[in-house]
């Protein structure tokens, strides 16, 4: 088995062990999208446990690709500064940081961007109950800007790399969803049609930020619906960033509209954990970059075991409960996260701070 602090590299970046934090969505930021020093203070505890890489909660590229209240931004240069806060904080705690770059797309309610959303196709948006308009070749071509100018000033703000959020549902998701993506434009049909947006995006971005500077991407390997996007179509977008160039790809899945076909699940035993392991193998075969995988890891027993197969897993929710487990694994210990899988850290977040419930609950 491949041992956990076996460090790896990220393009340039070399990362000491195999435990990603994947993108969380903390809550933290004011009305307009500024990050607090709360959301530095949270990112620089990950730094301190020993995490290898810490991949920020997802910060919207423009006004209309807002997802969430709380939510980060990265769509105006005033934002660089207090973006910065972020990556010094972790630097100073020794770590390394990503920033996750997305447009929600039709996933998000007018309310929250003074706005009906924009999506790839006019239609009823079933996760939120919104009707979404189609957007325009101008609108996309703004967009495609849009991820370019923040992943630039991402970089001026000190972060090690960027991320691209093409998963769970928001713009670059659909646009790869024959679910969501029903143009008759280039931007659409087939698997090569409907990735090229992501493709774009990615070749901006690289532009922006420099033939050395790290790029990634959180992609979606199935939407777990009916007509949506499958693994067969998902290794099309893969082997096309993967020519491009890309440096890493991690693999999820899942919408928030798949209910209980969602492939996610709930985690209570070891057996249940990595749960998108299979397709993350799969596109390993395709490709030649590194691969992450996320997916209910909870021991280390289990992602040793995977990490024959895969590059480095991420995780998330263990590290809200337990910011430091993975020092406690460089300790020696072999005990697995302690997290149960519940999800009420995220009901903490949208009341303005991620937090684990369980421990609130018991400290209450």
């Amino acid at each position: 088995m491949t041992d956990i602090f076996t460090p790896w590299r990220l393009g340039r970046l070399e990362i000491p062990n195999r435990v990603v934090r994947s993108a969380t969505w903390e809550g933290m930021a004011e009305p307009d999208g500024t990050p607090t020093q709360e959301t530095a203070l949270l990112t620089a505890g990950l730094a301190e446990g020993g995490v290898g890489l810490i991949i920020t909660g997802f910060a919207y590229v423009s006004p209309h690709g807002k997802a969430l209240m709380g939510q980060t931004g990265a769509y105006i240069d005033a934002m660089v500064g207090p973006l910065t806060r972020i990556s010094d904080a972790v630097h100073k705690s020794g770590g390394l940081v990503s920033i996750q770059l997305v447009h929600a797309g039709g996933q998000t309610k007018a309310a929250w961007i003074g706005r009906q959303p924009l999506g790839p196709s006019a239609m009823r948006n079933p996760a939120l109950d919104q009707d979404v308009e189609g957007l325009s070749q101008g609108q996309i071509e703004d967009i495609v800007e849009d991820f370019a100018l923040a992943a630039a000033r991402s970089k001026a703000a000190g972060f090690d790399a960027v991320q691209l959020h093409g998963a769970h549902g928001y713009l670059l998701s659909q646009f790869l969803s024959p679910f969501t993506n029903r143009r008759e434009d280039e931007y659409g049909g087939d698997a090569e049609g409907r990735s090229r947006l992501t493709w774009q995006v990615y070749r901006a971005v690289r532009d922006a930020v420099g033939p050395g500077f790290p790029v990634f991407i959180k992609l979606n390997s199935t939407d777990g619906i009916e007509g949506g996007l499958t693994l067969e179509d998902a290794l099309i977008c893969a082997r096309g960033l993967d020519q491009a160039g890309i440096d890493a790809i991690e693999v999820s899945g899942g919408v928030p509209y798949a209910g209980k076909k969602s492939p996610s699940r709930l985690v209570k035993e070891p057996a249940q954990e990595g749960y998108f392991l299979e397709n993350a193998k799969v596109v390993k075969a395709a490709v030649k970059c590194p691969i992450i995988v996320v997916g209910g890891w909870r021991s280390r027993q289990r992602i040793e075991e995977a990490l024959d197969q895969v590059d480095a897993v991420s995780i998330c929710r263990p590290l809200v409960r337990q910011p430091d487990l993975v020092n406690q694994w460089k300790a020696g210990s072999r005990e697995p996260a302690q997290c149960v899988s519940c999800g009420g850290c995220f009901a903490t977040a949208r009341n303005g701070h991620l937090a684990c419930k369980v421990l609130q609950d018991k400290e209450a």
